[in-house]
């Protein structure tokens, strides 16, 4: 199932996307058990949130053209924004082997100010002179999870989005700690739309990264060093997950800072990204000064 965040009548509601169009789920709910918001959603679990949403959807007799929706973050109250950082061994070889795979994933954070939506834009951080993409597959937490194993993660998962976690390189490379280059306000576009888990198989999704319309990035998520199970497993044991919390699995090779120094066509006003696996869609946002 493809569930979308968006904007009605200034407020968060959720959406089910159909071959018919989008049905609201606040338009059809029969019974105050059926979640209409994404948070509610996700809180309740795949096991018992897509019985409900399957009824709402069975039930419509309306529909919005997909083309008119406004997009919220996939996510919009996430407690965390968890984030693997070099997890495919292309984009270690071509940050000119400034990082090597070792036994742990390496984790940095982002936070709530830099979530934003599909067909958004990114505001380029005035700290900053050499602003970067970074195409990825976003995890979603639908189930507290604590010191949990291997075998438990998949049903501690609600599904799958897309997020470009764009980078301040210069910020980011100005201290040991990554965080100053990374959590820049809209610095986390997170959409268009959760996949359940259910429909996606975790180490089948193909991940491409587009600027202005030439693909820059692909990637299969089978290439991870430390595929979402193992991310999943490991951060339950860091911290305890929460439901909605995300975790940005990482980005294949073709990044900006990856790129020769005379090729380095760092990101300006006007620049147009998007984030494309097969299944889940297109994530798409706009660079801006404001």
């Amino acid at each position: 199932m493809k569930l979308i965040n968006m904007i009605v009548d200034g407020k968060p509601r959720l959406g089910i996307l159909t071959e018919k169009g989008v049905v609201d789920v606040s338009t059809v709910r029969p019974g105050s058990e059926i979640p209409c918001t994404m948070m509610e959603a996700i809180r309740m679990g795949r096991e018992n949130a897509l019985p409900l949403l399957q009824m709402a959807e069975n039930l419509a007799t309306r529909y919005l053209d997909e083309s008119t929706i406004t997009y919220a973050p996939a996510v919009d109250a996430p407690s965390k924004i968890l984030c693997a950082g070099v997890n495919y061994r292309a984009h270690i070889e071509e940050t000119r082997g400034s990082f090597e795979p070792s036994g742990v994933p390496t984790i940095f954070a982002k936070f709530n100010n830099t979530l934003a939506p599909h067909k958004g834009k990114v505001i380029r951080c005035r700290s900053s002179k050499k602003h970067d993409y970074e195409a990825e597959i976003a995890v979603i937490i639908s189930k507290r999870a604590s010191y949990i194993t291997l075998d438990q993660a998949d049903e501690h998962i609600f599904g799958y989005t897309l997020a470009n976690d764009i980078s301040a390189r210069d910020l980011q490379k100005a201290t040991s700690q990554w965080i100053p280059g990374k959590t820049c306000d809209t610095f986390c576009p997170l959409g268009p739309c959760i996949v359940t888990a259910d429909a996606l198989d975790f180490d089948k999704m193909h991940i491409t990264g587009y600027k202005n319309g030439e693909l820059r990035q692909e990637g299969w998520s089978s290439d991870m060093i430390h595929d979402i199970p193992a991310l999943v497993t490991f951060l339950s044991g860091c911290c305890t997950l929460e439901p909605g919390d995300v975790i940005l699995t990482g980005t294949p090779s073709g990044v900006i800072l990856g790129r020769p120094e005379d090729q380095q066509d760092w990101l300006q006003p006007g620049d147009v990204l998007t984030v494309r696996e097969d299944t889940i869609g297109e994530l798409t946002v706009t660079i801006r000064d404001s």
